[in-house]
């Protein structure tokens, strides 16, 4: 099971949160605007010391047809209000689960997968 790491917020560069899977690989979700509404969710892989961006699993574009659906989705049931209602924190806890990079392709083919 990954270990969620704190919820940072830059009010100019958007919000993220680290994930540390079993096997010690970190894996970056990011929104590039904080908040509920539009930018991009990517979740990315960290190398070489969590400077330098591996693999990218997932770009969802929020502000297209596509990305709407897949956010209305992942998002469904989430308390007003909570983490999990905003683009960010549904797609965190999409990935809580996961233990290694195979699970994390895995959700974030069957996120892309349902848009």
């Amino acid at each position: 099971m990954a270990k969620v790491g704190r919820f940072v917020t830059d009010p100019k560069a958007g919000a993220y949160c680290q994930l540390v899977l079993d096997g010690g690989e970190k894996i970056l979700a990011s929104h590039d605007k904080g908040g509920f509404k539009g930018g991009t969710v990517t979740v990315s892989q960290l190398r070489w010391l969590g400077f330098a961006s591996g693999e990218t699993f997932l770009r969802l574009e929020l502000d297209g047809p596509a990305g709407k659906v897949a956010l209305d989705r992942l998002t469904r049931g989430a308390p007003e209000g909570s983490a999990r209602a905003t683009p960010l924190g549904a797609v965190v806890e999409q990935l809580r689960d996961c233990r290694t990079l195979g699970d994390v392709r895995a959700r974030c083919s069957a996120v892309a997968g349902s848009i």
